[in-house]
């Protein structure tokens, strides 16, 4: 694209001064050079313009619409968060300057509070027996009145997972395709439990200064005060005008104005219990089709661009693949993949061949005892397969720092995303 349509070393320019150099009367060479130097000239001009307005419109019919809303996962410590960054906020808010818990609250029997919660840099199969174990970890807890021994245990954190869950019903919400968000940092979040405390019943109305625990050979790959982040941001904006009936009689268009909204950035609307018809941009303007009638409050989800200007000790992770027109094309049609080129051509095109690169493929081979890989769409469970009668498909990695924590999770991420392109195999990953 972007070649003219009279080829791609045409110069109008020399085309003219060519053929006005074979005018032998200097009273006709004049005239041609006065009529091409306006008539022609703003002729080429404008269909060098059509053109180009063509090409566009065809790119973003074309355009893959999941692509409009790349979603970043990152990590960094607390203390060093940038309230500022206008590209990653908090997964959870509320986890910036949290109260410390009381002490009834994290012994309540139905729903415990977390006393803290860790991050263990640690690959995949050791966050799985870490939190299989089901140890029992000793420490102590501190409040307002002394020191006591305590024990402890530990699960999964399961509340930024849930948000992952929640914002797959919104992208449904919003048809728009859902893309597996690539959650590596999320799976290594940990919840700390008090399980007892000696004489702590004097003072369950008090609240919890600090606790430390002996988590023995885990402890040197636990780091506290970590802060999930994404690329996501809660906006609470109203309709800007009367909406506009549609021609069914049932649906009415709310129009929210540009000026509302952040620039370069797109939204979803976060309401499950609004059956939306439509959402989309023009020319900067919001338009929601649904069937409420008057002008409503709405809480929409900013999906910010990338931003380069801060650096992160922990590599903000995407879900998207690097965009093309090939690959835009090969989506609207629903190409399939058939071959391990193909394959290879898809896994490499999300950029994550610098941590673990794709060799080879395998179909029918056993399961592996000790998976390397899970599933980052665990969460999906209307799926229309049974994959226990499916036959396997084993993916074969290399990891380029066999050192590195994310091997296992980055290759998760990439088996996930083979599972969608093909459904009739069980898919799994393995380092070599």
């Amino acid at each position: 694209m972007g070649e003219s349509v009279f080829g791609a070393s045409f110069d109008l320019q020399d085309y003219i001064h060519k053929r006005a150099m074979d005018i032998q009367d200097l009273k006709e060479r004049a005239l041609y050079r006065q009529v091409t130097s306006t008539m022609m000239v703003s002729l080429f001009q404008y269909l060098v313009d059509e053109q180009s307005k063509l090409e566009q419109r065809i790119l973003s019919e074309i355009q893959n619409r999941e692509s409009d809303f790349p979603i970043y996962i990152g990590m960094i410590n607390s203390k060093f968060y940038d309230a500022s960054d206008q590209f990653l906020t908090p997964i959870c808010p509320e986890d910036i300057n949290q109260d410390a818990p009381m002490v009834s609250e994290c012994l309540d029997t139905k729903e415990p509070v977390p006393v803290e919660r860790v991050f263990l840099r640690q690959n995949t199969q050791e966050a799985l027996k870490f939190e299989q174990e089901g140890s029992v970890y000793h420490g102590t807890l501190t409040v307002e009145k002394g020191t006591f021994p305590a024990t402890f245990m530990i699960k999964r954190s399961q509340r930024y997972l849930k948000k992952i869950e929640h914002l797959y019903q919104i992208f449904h919400a919003n048809h728009i395709p859902w893309s597996t968000v690539c959650a590596a940092y999320l799976y290594k979040m940990f919840d700390v439990y008090l399980c007892e405390a000696e004489g702590m019943e004097q003072y369950i109305g008090k609240k919890i200064l600090s606790v430390s625990i002996d988590f023995g050979s885990y402890d040197p790959f636990l780091l506290r005060g970590m802060l999930p982040l994404w690329n996501l941001q809660n906006v609470k904006v109203s309709t800007s005008m009367y909406p506009s009936p549609c021609v069914d009689h049932i649906h009415y268009e709310h129009r929210i104005f540009a000026h509302r909204l952040t620039p370069g950035c797109n939204y979803l609307v976060d309401h499950l219990e609004r059956i939306l018809q439509n959402v989309r941009l023009v020319d900067g303007d919001m338009l929601i089709t649904c069937q409420e009638k008057g002008p409503a409050n709405w809480e929409l989800i900013q999906v910010n661009p990338e931003s380069r200007k801060l650096r992160y000790e922990y590599q903000p992770l995407i879900n998207q693949p690097a965009a093309s027109f090939a690959s835009n094309l090969g989506s609207l049609y629903q190409q399939g993949i058939k071959t391990r080129g193909e394959l290879r051509r898809v896994i490499l095109s999300y950029g994550y061949d610098s941590v673990v690169s794709f060799q080879d493929v395998e179909l029918g081979v056993p399961v592996p005892k000790i998976p390397e890989t899970y599933d980052m769409d665990q969460f999906i469970t209307d799926e229309l397969r049974r994959r226990e009668k499916q036959e396997t498909m084993l993916l074969h990695f290399t990891a380029a720092d066999p050192n590195n924590f994310l091997n296992m999770d980055i290759m998760s991420f990439l088996v996930t995303k083979a599972q969608k392109l093909f459904p009739e195999y069980h898919c799994f990953g393995v380092l070599d």
